[in-house]
């Protein structure tokens, strides 16, 4: 047997033994079937016996420059290699290269905000400086810096990396931080970051190009922030030195905030005015720690409300959560973000996900405009929509980011839909209850059948970045990916639904958790094969659509799944006698993988007319779904 002919066959066994070791419900991609077979995932779910991560510990000194909307920083950070692997390189993500002159973008920014990017001062790692022009030691693309090591980085050992930069801060066009005008400040993606070297891919060398999001690793923070004088800070993590900032009468009312179930005012923007709310009529240094986290963001502003009040987070321990809302005056629905925010929390620790709010604090820092919104953990940068209904919604789908991607360390610049289905499924019941004439669930049905079934949707598993038309990645990230959920739990019942749930947050929370370790915790916690959900919702391009075949003279209804989706079956039954029926079908119905149902209607009654669905089940196609029987 030639050499050749020997390889060959060792190869085979090797891929047979990788696909047949680490089943799922689909085929893996070869590089998320060696993690199996490299026994850092599990087929029953769970992180699997070899499963590593790496952290960092950062120490970031940043000054705010407000006249020339810049910041100025040095950070000191240590980098843990917990990995099997020897790294000859580490790769650092510069985040406001985004606004790097000749960079590419998602969307164009015009002129305005277009700057040098990310400046780097000075790079020293263990002890050696680098040579920023050096392309043997270092190469910068769009937005990642690429550090190549002379004395490599070995399994279980760690290295010092210590860099001072300084950015311009966005004035007009806001990318998810920026200088909002009014002295008012949000940063984030801001300081230089070591990337996510994981089991999957190595390092995580996906640029930022505007649309993906977050996928870093738990990290341990100690932040210094210097403001110029009258400037408060919100951030991250908790602050330090509150007693050096604060007056008494601000601390008395933050203390009281965070005991009660009422909304505290802790300070207006007249009790700033009248210095009533720092001690210091200086430059303030603003001191917050934070631990085992995926990042750290800040606001900053000269005159703000700040809200507080609390609420359980932990019912197991009776532990409370800190929930405050800072916002300007003249606002059209943020005053009552507090009472918003109170509630939001409550419906996540009590009904879905039903798990203990992570976090200590929970800030939403209103920026002044009227859309958009962006999470952090423990902090939250959002517009001020001009409906209750929209503000609800918009802070209640920011604030369960703590749990995806935060708690959960999920990767979104690959799998966009593992957080923000959730969170743009999730308010509903929030809204129910606060707004229910918003019909919010009806929204994101809308949404999502507007796109099903066109050529613009892709798959789910199809990866985030890949993506580049914007409203095709909006329905696949959030709209899809939050019927899938939905449908799921229809599916699978509310008992079973969250035992599975749990079961995965229990498993994952604190590491990286892939699209497989949700399916097989699933099947795992279940006790089901849900291939017949799973392949059409995730991997493949079923759609939206439900018929009626036929109805029979016994008055049977025969409904075809034209689509291949998984969905609940309503129909609504009317009779010549002036009455009328209804008939429901959860989406377990279709788990025999048969492509029709049989709805048996009241056989000693005349049907007039057959309706199927309503506005919570999406269908792309409305002519099969009515039957005219018999007429007046």
């Amino acid at each position: 047997m030639n050499k050749l002919l020997k390889t060959t066959i060792l190869l085979a066994l090797v891929f047979s033994s990788i696909f047949l070791g680490a089943q799922t419900t689909n085929k893996m991609p070869l590089e998320i079937a060696k993690a199996f077979q490299n026994g850092t995932r599990s087929k029953d779910g769970n992180p699997g016996p070899n499963y590593w991560q790496n952290y960092s510990d950062y120490t970031i000194n940043a000054e705010l420059n407000t006249k020339e909307s810049k910041l100025i920083g040095s950070e000191s950070i240590v980098y843990h290699n917990c990995s099997p692997d020897t790294l000859k390189m580490i790769v650092v993500r510069l985040y406001p290269d985004f606004y790097k002159k000749g960079n590419a973008r998602s969307w164009t920014i015009g002129e305005d905000d277009l700057t040098d990017g990310t400046i780097i001062h000075k790079l020293n790692i263990a002890d050696k400086d680098f040579d920023l022009n050096n392309r043997n030691e270092i190469h910068r693309s769009a937005t990642n810096m690429f550090i190549f090591l002379d004395k490599y980085l070995l399994s279980g050992d760690s290295l010092e990396v210590n860099i001072h930069w300084e950015f311009n801060i966005p004035k007009k066009r806001w990318a998810r931080m920026g200088n909002y005008g009014n002295d008012r400040f949000f940063i984030a993606y801001w300081y230089p970051q070591i990337a996510v070297y994981d089991d999957i891919d190595g390092w995580d060398i996906i640029e930022y190009y505007g649309t993906v999001e977050f996928y870093n690793d738990f990290n341990n923070y100690d932040v210094i922030i210097k403001t110029p004088p009258g400037f408060t800070v919100w951030a991250t993590g908790d602050l330090e030195n509150m007693d050096q900032l604060y007056t008494n009468l601000v601390i008395d009312k933050y203390t009281k905030a965070k005991e009660t179930d009422e909304i505290v005012v802790i300070f207006s923007t007249t009790d700033l005015k009248n210095d009533k709310v720092l001690r210091s009529k200086k430059s303030n240094e603003w001191h917050f720690t934070a631990n085992n986290i995926p990042d750290f963001t800040f606001g900053t502003t000269k005159f703000s409300n700040w809200d507080g009040t609390s609420t359980v987070a932990d019912h197991s321990t009776g532990r409370r959560v800190f929930v405050d809302v800072v916002y300007p005056d003249s606002v059209d629905s943020f005053d009552e973000g507090a009472h918003f925010s109170q509630e939001s929390i409550k419906f996540m620790v009590d009904s879905l996900p039903g798990y203990p709010f992570p976090y200590s604090h929970m800030t939403s820092f209103c920026n002044g405009r009227k859309s958009g919104g962006m999470e952090s953990p423990m902090m939250v940068n959002e517009g001020d929509p001009s409906t209750r209904g929209q503000a609800i919604g918009l802070i209640f789908h920011e604030i369960l980011h703590s749990y995806f991607p935060f708690y959960m360390g999920t990767n979104e610049r690959k799998y966009a839909w593992m957080d923000e289905g959730w969170a743009t499924w999730l308010p509903y019941g929030t809204l129910n209850m606060l707004e229910p004439s918003d019909n919010y669930f009806e929204k994101i049905t809308n949404s999502f059948q507007n796109l099903s079934c066109k050529e613009k949707e892709v798959p789910l598993m199809y990866l985030s970045y890949q993506i580049s038309d914007y409203a095709s990645y909006r329905v696949h990230s959030y709209n899809r990916s939050a019927m899938a959920y939905a449908f799921l739990r229809n599916a699978l019942g509310d008992s079973i639904f969250k035992l599975a749930l749990h079961t995965y947050m229990d498993r994952w929370n604190g590491k990286h958790p892939i699209p497989y370790d949700f399916f097989n915790t699933l099947e795992n916690v279940s006790g089901q094969d849900f291939n017949w959900y799973i392949q059409p919702w995730f991997f493949d391009r079923a759609y939206a659509d439900l018929g009626i075949k036929k109805v029979t003279f016994d008055n049977k209804i025969i409904i075809e799944n034209n689509g291949g989706l998984p969905l609940p079956v309503f129909v609504k039954c009317y009779f010549v006698d002036g009455t009328n029926s209804n008939y429901y079908l959860n989406t377990s119905v279709w788990s025999t993988g048969q492509g029709a149902v049989i709805i048996q209607a009241d056989p000693e009654n005349i049907i007039q007319k057959v309706v199927l669905g309503n506005k919570e089940i999406p269908d792309v196609i409305s002519e099969n779904n009515e039957i005219i029987i018999v007429t007046k």
